[in-house]
């Protein structure tokens, strides 16, 4: 009486659960809702028209009823859904099989639920044919709602538990890591197939299940549906832990790479900072030499030397920084970004000093400068109009502040996972680590890093505050 009602339910269960499935991984070519309206409502109709056809009248049911399943899925993927081979096949299979197995543990629940009714309840002592009836009924009834809220809460929590961990969603799978990702799934559409073929056997015309003959089957059987599930679910886990890893071991390569550069360019700011003091020392008393001979010249002779004098010292200016922190190697980094600034029309301003009290290596506070600095001159750049840069430093007892504002325009995404903005750029894999070593640096020496987003007339200001202090240092409970 409610068999039909039943397989009603579990397509309408299916369609649901599976185009909220699909919406975590692929994108849509139309607006949500139609997307998630069309699927549902698609899928449910071939479900009732094609796929039960299938399944009752192919002698080889089972299997081409699984993969008609799949085709379907993967049409209605490509009807509406952006061009995602891999992704879609993914989804595909892991939805199918998930549904598949899943439909096991709750046939089995139902005949344990009503082998419970009836050991309580035994037939044989009904006193009237009505009372049979209503028992068979109410037997009916309660196996159907069991089967309903049993299957749509499993198939829910599996495909919830698969969307959760699988993180990076639009990571670029390589051959070797899809095959580790879709085989367990594979695997589980396999023992399904076979589990139909076992389930049922027909014996001097006789049917019986697998459960009947063996009882302890209904243990097991269920068992390894969960544990299929289970491994379903433990190798996305798997898979973006490995890919996590791997970013990470990428990243720190690219620090790495990024220090042993700094390092060596500082060395050489210094050596270069060196020698423009004394070429500064040196110039200016030549200057000083030239200018006193000028002096006991006159004439056309001694102007267009003090001319050519001035154009000298002008010369000699542009050596001298224009900000001075305490730190050679602070004041090339500044002035070098002031420059590259002022070649976009970005003003930039600075009130920086070195903290030189503080056990904080200059290495890192040029990691610190150089990747905050290039990431405000790379937003402000995109911003039309007048756009500016500022920095300043100050102190808070032992704690060392540094402040970067600057004009951006568009949208600001933030990963979930790092709480870090994502890189706009398209080659994701190879940039954004600039915010990631600003983190590193800080959390070195026990801090962190703040952002924030102001809304101005026209525009938006971004302000990063990085704070640090000595590694060495306890702070005092007052």
């Amino acid at each position: 009486m409610f068999e039909a009602g039943l397989s009603v339910s579990i397509y309408l269960v299916n369609s649901i659960a599976g185009s909220n499935y699909m919406q975590k991984f692929l994108r849509g070519k139309y607006q949500k809702k139609f997307v998630l309206f069309a699927w549902t409502s698609l899928y449910f109709i071939v479900q009732g028209l094609i796929l039960e056809r299938f399944s009752r009248t192919n002698p080889l049911n089972d299997f081409v009823a699984m993969l008609a399943d799949i085709a379907v899925i993967l049409l209605l993927q490509m009807l509406l859904y952006k061009k995602d081979l891999s992704g879609q096949f993914f989804v595909t299979v892991s939805f199918v099989a998930g549904k598949e197995i899943i439909k096991y543990v709750v046939s089995v629940s139902a005949a344990i639920w009503c082998n419970m009714i009836l050991f309580f309840v035994d037939p044989n002592t009904m006193k009237t044919s009505e009372q049979a009836a209503l028992l068979k009924l109410g037997l009916e009834f309660s196996m159907y709602i069991i089967c309903i809220l049993l299957y749509a809460l499993m198939i829910t929590a599996y495909l919830s538990a698969i969307g959760k961990k699988f993180i990076l969603k639009e990571y670029p799978l390589k051959a070797y890591e899809y095959t580790f990702l879709i085989l367990p799934s594979i695997a589980t559409l396999c023992v399904s197939i076979t589990l139909k073929m076992m389930i049922v056997s027909v014996e001097n015309g006789i049917a019986a299940t697998m459960f009947e003959e063996v009882p302890a089957t209904m243990f097991w059987v269920p068992l390894i549906c969960f544990l299929l599930l289970g491994v379903n679910i433990s190798s996305v886990t798997l898979f973006q832990k490995l890919v996590q890893l791997g970013e990470e071991e990428r990243k720190r390569v690219i620090l790495e790479n990024q220090l042993v550069q700094i390092q060596r360019e500082i060395e050489e700011i210094q050596d270069i900072y060196a020698d423009m003091r004394g070429l500064r020392h040196d110039m200016r008393s030549h200057l000083e030499s030239i200018a006193a001979f000028i002096r006991k010249t006159s004439g056309k002779d001694r102007e267009e030397l003090n001319n050519y004098i001035g154009k000298m010292e002008t010369t000699i200016n542009r050596l001298d920084f224009v900000y001075r922190t305490g730190n050679p190697i602070t004041d090339v980094i500044i002035h070098q970004k002031k420059q590259e600034a002022e070649k976009w029309h970005i003003s930039f301003e600075a009130d920086f000093t070195y903290p030189d009290k503080q056990q904080i290596d200059v290495y890192d506070i040029g990691i610190v400068l150089n990747n905050a600095l290039e990431n405000a001159i790379e937003a402000s750049s995109k911003v039309e109009g007048g756009k500016s840069i500022s920095l300043r430093s100050y102190m808070k007892g032992n704690l060392f502040f540094i402040e970067v504002e600057n004009d951006f325009s568009g949208e600001l995404v933030i990963d979930n996972e790092t709480g870090l903005p994502v890189s706009s750029k398209k080659d994701r894999q190879l940039h954004g680590v600039g915010m990631e070593n600003i983190q590193r640096c800080a959390k070195k020496y026990m801090g962190d890093i703040d952002m924030t987003i102001c809304d101005m007339e026209d525009k938006k200001r971004f302000s990063l505050t990085i704070m640090m202090y000595e590694r060495h240092f306890t702070p005092q409970i007052s």
